[in-house]
C-alpha cells in the first residue's frame, strides 16, 4: 500500500512541475515582451501595426484596466497573491482534473505572476498592445499576461459551468 501512495505523490509532483514549467514559459515571454517594449519605446510612443486600429505603445499602468485604482500597488500585489492561492486551491480541491482545467490554471498562474513581477519590481505594469476598434471607445492597452489571464478565466468559467454534466 505504501508503494501506491509513493506513486500518487510522484504523479502529483510531475503534474505540479508541468504546471510550473508551462506557467514559467508564459512568464518568460511576457517579461521578455515587456522588456523589449521598455527599451525600444518611450512612454506613449506608438508604432502602427494595422492603421490606427492596432498598434504597439508603452503605457505604465499603475492601476487596473484604464488605470482604475491607480496608485494602489500594495492592494494589487496582495489581491494577486490571494488570487494565485485561490487558483491553486480551486484546481486541487474543486475542479475535475482535466486538460482544460490544467490549461486554465497554467494561463492564470503565468499571466498573474507576469503582472505581479512588474508591480513588485517596477511599481507599474507594462502595457503595450492597443486596439482602437471604434471611434467612440478606446479599449484598454494590454500585455501578453493580460491575454493569458483573459483566456484562463474564460476556460475556467467554462470548466466550472459545464464540466459537472459533460465531464469535459
Amino acid at each position: 500500500m505504501s508503494k501506491l501512495f509513493l506513486y500518487v505523490k510522484i504523479i502529483d509532483g510531475v503534474e505540479f512541475m508541468s504546471i510550473v514549467i508551462s506557467a514559467s514559459i508564459i512568464i518568460f515571454f511576457d517579461q521578455l515582451s515587456k522588456f523589449l517594449i521598455r527599451i525600444n519605446f518611450s512612454q506613449s510612443e506608438r508604432a502602427a501595426i494595422i492603421g490606427d486600429y492596432f498598434y504597439l505603445t508603452f503605457v505604465k499602468n499603475k492601476g487596473a484596466a484604464f488605470g482604475i485604482l491607480s496608485g494602489r500597488r500594495i492592494f494589487f500585489i496582495l489581491i494577486t497573491i490571494l488570487f494565485l492561492i485561490f487558483i491553486v486551491y480551486i484546481y486541487k480541491n474543486e475542479l475535475r482534473q482535466t486538460a482544460s482545467a490544467k490549461l486554465a490554471v497554467i494561463f492564470l498562474l503565468g499571466g498573474s505572476t507576469g503582472n505581479l513581477i512588474d508591480r513588485v519590481f517596477l511599481h507599474y505594469v507594462t502595457d503595450f498592445i492597443a486596439f482602437d476598434l471604434f471611434d467612440f471607445y478606446q479599449l484598454p492597452v494590454i500585455n501578453i499576461a493580460d491575454i493569458f489571464i483573459f483566456f484562463g478565466v474564460v476556460i475556467l468559467i467554462y470548466q466550472l459551468i459545464f464540466s459537472v454534466d459533460r465531464g469535459v
